[in-house]
């Protein structure tokens, strides 16, 4: 059982991602709407030091060795990265046994802080997130921590981009009659002008969010949305490559992912290369074992962590 890695899982964004999750779950400074592993109970802003550097290298290493395709090491998963301090040395310490590039996928909120941005150096490639552009959708996507407001997440941006030498990729989580209206994509589209990101990617809610004001727009809105953000926007639409091999820990390596993301039954065949009546097959036994449980999201069927948390994280 991995204790860091899970994955290769099928990124929209990143291809086949290894991801690397180095935060206790659910521990974050925010509490999304849109989030598909639930709720954050209780949201925290001061980074503190998780985990052995040199056991998360060990353990990635291992990962890439035995994968039959990496395209990204990337840092995420169950809780906001850059509130681990020891990030940095991650980074460094998997960059001394891989060359595959490492990408970090943070919710942007802090990012004001000089040690926060300096942890994310040896990245290759940062994706932040901005959901909303003004106080109040601010507010209410992203739930954020008393101490996290706007202000300051506008400030960490225009900083990452002074001090980060790599790719910026901004992500948006557009959901539907709360942060869609062309006025707000207007401002969004104004502090873009500041960050300036070298790409842009459009997102929606496409698995089960926890709070159930969370819908997901449709293509057309999403590609005007897209043309009125310029040419380095982009719709990120569905992944559809798979591996080609079969894992021998099947049971286990769903079991990892799902403890951070909910998959579809295509994710389950794509990450394992298991033929789709197999994998339907083996993840009843996985609910019956209360080790994964099924929703519907928009009349698609869905996994997620069971009751059974113990055999997932």
């Amino acid at each position: 059982m991995s204790r860091f890695t899970f994955g290769p899982v099928p990124s929209r964004r990143l291809g086949f991602s290894l991801g690397v999750d180095i935060i206790p779950a659910k521990t974050c400074s925010y509490d999304c709407i849109y989030c598909q592993i639930g709720r954050t109970r209780e949201t925290i802003d001061e980074p503190q030091a998780y985990f052995d550097p040199a056991a998360v290298a060990d353990e990635v290493a291992q990962a890439v060795a035995l994968a039959a395709r990496v395209d990204h090491i990337t840092f995420s998963g169950s809780g906001e990265p850059t509130l681990n301090t020891l990030l940095g040395e991650m980074i460094g310490a998997v960059k001394a046994r891989t060359s595959v590039p490492i990408a970090v996928i943070t919710n942007g909120s802090l990012l004001y802080r000089a040690d926060v941005r300096a942890q994310l150096a040896g990245a290759d490639v940062v994706l932040p997130s901005f959901d909303g552009a003004t106080e109040a959708v601010f507010t209410a996507v992203n739930r954020p921590h008393r101490s996290i407001t706007l202000a300051r997440v506008i400030e960490g941006f225009k900083a990452l981009r002074r001090d980060f030498h790599g790719q910026i990729w901004l992500e948006i989580m557009l959901i539907h009659n709360i942060n869609d209206s062309m006025e707000h994509i207007n401002i969004i589209s104004k502090y873009i002008n500041q960050f300036l990101p070298d790409r842009i990617q459009l997102t929606t809610v496409t698995r089960p969010p926890w709070h159930p004001s969370a819908h997901e727009l449709g293509s057309l809105e999403m590609e005007k949305i897209a043309s009125r953000l310029g040419d380095r926007c982009e719709v990120v639409s569905g992944f559809d490559k798979r591996i080609d091999t079969a894992s021998a820990d099947w049971a286990e390596v769903i079991a990892d992912v799902l403890g951070r993301r909910s998959l579809s039954l295509e994710d389950v065949v794509r990450i394992t290369g298991v033929e789709p009546g197999a994998a339907r097959r083996r993840l009843a036994t996985l609910v019956r074992q209360g080790r994964a449980r099924k929703a519907r999201f928009r009349g698609k069927e869905y996994y997620l962590a069971g009751e059974n948390r113990d055999n997932l994280c």
